[in-house]
């Protein structure tokens, strides 16, 4: 494969909050706030899989979609709480990241339920 083969490649996800479609009926359908600002940084999809795997969430997130904002929140929590003495690990501040964009979102944005990487 060539190089400029290599840019076609889109790989990778960012971190949305989601809540259900008011318009769908069946309630199947999520979508996200038209002004919702993204203040993560694009992952590379094996990256997300390393984080959620860390905090103990199911890792194929391209398959099993979004998860309950509060589930995604204890999972952080968690992780935090029983690394602490590890504050100065690169992991560490990736998950507290996170942690900090959950929160923000949910105090912004209260209408939604779910995050997830896409």
């Amino acid at each position: 494969m060539r190089f400029q083969e290599f840019s076609n490649v889109k790989e990778g996800a960012d971190f949305y909050g989601y809540y259900k479609d008011p318009k769908d009926p069946s309630g199947k359908t999520m979508t996200y706030p038209d002004d919702m600002e993204f203040k993560t940084p694009h992952r590379s999809n094996a990256n997300v899989r390393m984080l959620l795997s860390r905090i103990g969430l199911d890792p194929d997130f391209e398959n099993t979609g979004s998860t309950p904002i509060d589930d995604f929140l204890k999972a952080t929590d968690k992780y935090l709480r029983m690394n602490v003495s590890d504050k100065d690990n690169p992991y560490y501040d990736e998950v507290e990241i996170y942690d900090m964009e959950a929160k923000r979102i949910k105090k912004s944005h209260p209408e939604v339920t779910h995050v997830g990487f896409n």
